[in-house]
């Protein structure tokens, strides 16, 4: 029997849900400690939504 291989699921975008894999670009506010995937990052101009902080790259 064959397994599939174990994806390095990081975590989820704190907005969407999605999942996000280690090798895939997130962003992370550090004020708020949230985590977003580059989709919502994107819609969001880049800006922490509660922290009005810009969000870093991971």
């Amino acid at each position: 029997m064959v397994y599939p291989p174990k994806t390095l699921v990081v975590g989820r975008c704190s907005r969407c849900g999605r999942r996000l894999y280690a090798f895939e670009d997130r962003y992370v506010c550090k004020k708020m400690n949230y985590v977003f995937c580059d989709v919502c990052a994107r819609k969001l101009q880049y800006r922490c939504p509660d922290a009005i902080t810009p969000l870093e790259l991971v």
